[in-house]
């Protein structure tokens, strides 16, 4: 998207083999707090996160209080009367200015985003601009002699962006900078798994902005539900688990809060008879195990013509055993471990399930040896059921399935039987053909012949249990707006009119 602000410039994190570590000259970068009305805070309980590539603890975070919750709540909603009144461009030029400060402390937040993560070294890491979006312009609905009518869009006040472990830093910019850009005040809530780098990012620049229009609180299993129930906060946005989306849905209902929910996928992809097999099957591979499976748009379950599902598994499997696992810090790991403890037992079970069931592994095995990280090896089983917990559940984690298929009205049927519908690829030389499939599919999403990947100019939004609402592109500046219709008569109604009557 372009108009006022640069829409295409990203921001690259691309992490060096020699960056430091906290103990070096950067230690001071390796200090945190919460953010409220400008200003650091602390608190009386702190809490750690864990290094999932050694499983050893990182640093100490402030844990909020409902007393912080309520100072920033405050701090937000004063703001709010004068930020949201600035132009447009002005928005935009802070938001510019964050992007750049983000830039300026390109190295440590590498090195840090790759310590809580746990995202290796060798992988680039690309972050979306803290600056973007056409400006919500009023639209004439009606204009005659008598009437014109006008919609616009306003802020809508105080939004609470609750976000992941998984790619936290990008997926917070991406509810900050739509939210932020239309006039909003924002409270920042990362993962206690990886609160690390959004504390860091709003304590860098939130001196560009009035206080309290962005501030960050990383708090324990109450805060969420704290901001959630809090009567002043309008909006909130939230990525995370379907079980989980689903309480703070009706937890919102209460006080009927505006919400957008990005919450799990399933995603299936297609892969039709007349593709080059030695091109697609390395680039559906990647779409699997980017990020070792944890990516909520993730290649989970593979459906294959039956006349090259032997030779595209071949192919597959000779692509993924090159990509070995390891530490985030070794140069060699293309993937590096599972985000945390919680996430990892639970793919651990998954594995053991598939083992137990018998299921056929023609890459890695249903064995899991602990190491000194959360790692697991990617695995790919061979046409397990389609009622398997490998097929049916989110894995979110580096392992696949392959299956066959001979008719196209039988695999969009196998396809679209989940609750989940976020995102799901077609590949096929036949661009038409594709097209068809695709919109046959029940997802928000649909990539041709590419494994998704979500940009910041297309709207992202899951069907059925996959969310409420969506995020990015046109539409995500909308989801953080009210919409005001005004009805302006021109002449007022002559008294004793049947109007006026």
């Amino acid at each position: 998207m372009k108009d006022q602000i640069d829409s295409s410039s990203e921001i690259n994190l691309n992490a060096a083999s020699n960056m430091p570590h906290p103990s070096s000259s950067s230690k001071s970068f390796f200090a945190f707090s919460n953010t409220i009305n400008g200003a650091a805070r602390g608190a009386a309980r702190v809490a750690q996160a864990v290094n999932p590539s050694n499983k050893q603890p990182l640093w100490n975070v402030p844990v909020a209080t409902e007393e912080d919750v309520n100072d920033a709540v405050a701090a937000a909603s004063e703001a709010f009367a004068s930020w949201s009144h600035l132009a447009w461009a002005e928005r935009g030029a802070c938001l510019i200015q964050a992007k750049e400060a983000l830039l300026e402390i390109h190295d440590d937040m590498a090195d840090l985003i790759m310590q809580e993560t746990g995202k290796p070294l060798a992988v680039k890491r690309d972050l979306p601009a803290a600056a973007s979006h056409s400006k919500l312009e009023t639209k004439v609905v009606t204009d005659n002699d008598e009437l014109q009518v006008t919609a616009r869009y306003v802020p809508m006040g105080v939004v609470a962006a609750i976000c992941p472990s998984s790619d936290p830093l990008m997926l917070a910019i991406g509810k900050l900078a739509p939210a932020l850009i239309t006039g909003n005040t924002v409270i920042v809530k990362p993962s206690p798994f990886a609160p690390y780098s959004i504390l860091k990012f709003v304590a860098c620049v939130q001196s560009l902005f009035p206080p309290g229009v962005i501030q960050a609180l990383n708090g324990d299993v109450k805060l969420g539900p704290l901001l959630v129930d809090h009567p002043k906060i309008q909006k909130i946005s939230f990525t995370g688990s379907v079980e989980i989306g689903k309480t703070v849905m009706a937890a919102a209902s209460k006080t009927l809060k505006r919400v957008t929910l990005s919450l799990s996928g399933n995603g299936a992809c297609i892969v039709c008879p007349d593709v080059d097999v030695s091109l697609v099957a390395p680039q559906v591979a990647v779409g699997a195990f980017l990020n070792s499976g944890q990516l909520c748009l993730a290649n989970r379950r593979i459906y294959v013509h039956e006349d090259i599902y032997n030779d595209f598994m071949q192919l597959m499997v000779d692509a993924v055993k090159l990509w070995k696992a390891g530490p985030a810090s070794s140069d060699t790991a293309i993937l590096g471990p599972i985000q945390n403890e919680k996430r990892y037992r639970n793919v651990k079970d998954i594995f053991a399930d598939s083992q137990r069931n018998g299921y056929k592994f023609c890459l890695g095995s249903g064995v899991i040896t602990d190491e000194k990280g959360f790692i697991i090896q990617p695995a790919i089983i061979d046409n397990p059921p389609e009622d398997s917990r490998v097929v049916r559940e989110e894995v979110f984690g580096p392992i696949t399935s392959l299956m066959p298929w001979k008719d196209e009205k039988e695999v969009i049927s196998r396809v679209n039987n989940t609750k989940a519908g976020l995102g799901a690829s077609i590949w096929s030389g036949d661009i038409d053909r594709a097209t068809d499939l695709g919109e046959q599919i029940e997802s928000g999403m649909i990539t041709i012949n590419r494994h998704p990947a979500p940009i910041p100019s297309g709207h992202l939004a899951g069907w059925k249990e996959s969310g409420i609402g969506g995020e990015w592109g046109f539409e995500g500046l909308l989801s953080c707006c009210n919409m005001q219709t005004v009805h302006r008569y021109k002449m007022p109604v002559a008294p004793g009119s049947a109007e006026a009557d």
